[in-house]
């Protein structure tokens, strides 16, 4: 009895639910479909079948519309060729950071000390800004601009999505970087540096507003063309100031460069830039890499006056033509005669009591701390020239993308005021 019991009991229930779901599937025909695709058919799950085909012919179909609107650029890398179907797919893949060092106040990561200074990929270890004291002897002469944004939203359009009117301009496809002369390239990402190849060859022939060919943000957009300022002091027309329109989702839409001359003015400038550095370059030709870097150092120093009031004074332009700059331009022209010598030299700039910049010198041993203003001093010709991250630890502290330069810590050329007498 009890097993009969139970048998009519669950006959009881199962009706029951049948009862339920009859009235359900009534109210929400939905149900049936959904309780349909679920049913085998020929021994396959027909609706995931019928995804995976679209998902496939879909990808296909973006492959093709990526070969053919990239297929006129010469020369196209694999890793170009990647780059482009994703972005004309629309199928936005996951961006990756872009190697710049986060504001201190919001750093996390292993890179920043206890204090929030933040530490160099390549080990270099920051002063306490606490503890930098500008010399009396350069009291005022650190006056670098940092690279500074302009940047303003665009407003919603009636169609949701804004679409510029401008095109990439020069790609910069191809281009390639040694990183042995330009560190900066090297920070970025794959993104970065395909955005920074892109700003190098438009600003090379002055295009001063462009779509950016990544999708990238605004701090993304700024470390890119910080990277590109800083490796390059032969664009001594292009200004610290840029312009980003960027959409609601804080991307960049458009990008505007800002140039210090016309290209009328450029051609004369440059004939007077090659020959300023051409007659300096001879007269250095015939020495040893120490001797090069020690006799530029000098003439620079012999040359130049510094005056805040100097036209385009952040560019080599206004340190080797017209004689009159500050920090930024000592060292943009100290960096540009080293790297025509063939002798790495890197842009540094950080904060020495207010925004400073200076150079990094690789020699045989190692690499050297050079600050060509701060020895343009009577009797002080030499406290700057070829010194440690030690020497410099009380009054020079980098900053921004100039943490990731490799440490000084030449020995064999650090000139102490023995060796300099």
């Amino acid at each position: 009895m009890k097993i009969l019991k139970g048998i009519v009991t669950g006959i009881g229930v199962l009706a029951a639910l049948l009862c339920a779901l009859i009235i359900l599937s009534a109210v929400n025909p939905g149900i049936t479909e959904t309780l349909s695709s679920l049913l085998p058919k020929d021994g396959f799950s027909l609706g995931r079948d019928v995804k995976e085909e679209d998902s496939e012919a879909r990808q296909e179909e973006d492959a093709s519309e990526g070969e053919q609107d990239f297929q006129d650029i010469p020369e196209l890398a694999d890793m170009a060729s990647a780059i482009a179907t994703d972005m004309v797919s629309g199928e936005e893949e996951p961006r990756e950071t872009v190697a710049r060092q986060p504001d201190v106040e919001n750093d996390s990561s292993d890179t920043g000390s206890d204090d929030g200074r933040v530490r160099g990929t390549n080990g270099y270890e920051p002063p306490s800004e606490l503890d930098i004291k500008t010399p009396e002897a350069v009291s005022g002469k650190s006056d670098y601009q940092p690279i500074t944004e302009q940047s303003e939203e665009i407003p919603d359009t009636e169609d949701g999505e804004y679409v510029s009117e401008l095109g990439y301009g020069e790609t910069g496809d191809g281009l390639t970087f040694d990183p042995v002369f330009y560190p900066y390239y090297q920070m970025l990402d794959a993104k970065g540096q395909h955005v920074y190849r892109q700003i190098y060859a438009n600003a090379l022939v002055m295009n001063d507003a462009f779509v950016p060919i990544e999708a990238v943000t605004v701090p993304e957009i700024k470390d890119a063309i910080m990277a590109v300022y800083n490796d390059h002091p032969e664009l001594f027309w292009l200004n610290t100031i840029f312009t980003c329109k960027y959409d609601k989702n804080r991307i960049c839409a458009e990008l505007a460069l800002d140039f210090n001359m016309t290209g009328e003015e450029l051609t004369q400038a440059s004939t007077n830039f090659n020959n300023m550095t051409n007659a300096i370059l001879t007269q250095v030709a015939s020495y040893g890499v120490y001797d090069r870097e020690r006799l530029v150092h000098d003439m620079l120093i012999s040359m130049i006056e510094y005056d805040k009031g100097a036209d385009m004074n952040q560019s080599a332009y206004s340190a080797l033509v017209e004689g009159k700059s500050v920090c930024a331009g000592y060292a943009r022209a100290y960096q540009y005669l080293m790297q025509r010598l063939g002798i790495p030299c890197y842009y540094c700039t950080g904060y020495t009591g207010q925004a400073h910049a200076w150079n990094i010198v690789a020699l045989d041993d190692g690499y050297y701390n050079v600050d060509v203003t701060w020895d343009d001093t009577p009797g002080g010709e030499y406290d700057y020239f070829n010194k440690t991250d030690e020497d410099y630890a009380d009054t020079h502290m980098r900053q921004e993308l100039s943490v990731n330069l490799p440490q000084c810590q030449g020995q064999q050329y650090r000139i102490t005021q023995a060796s300099a007498d």
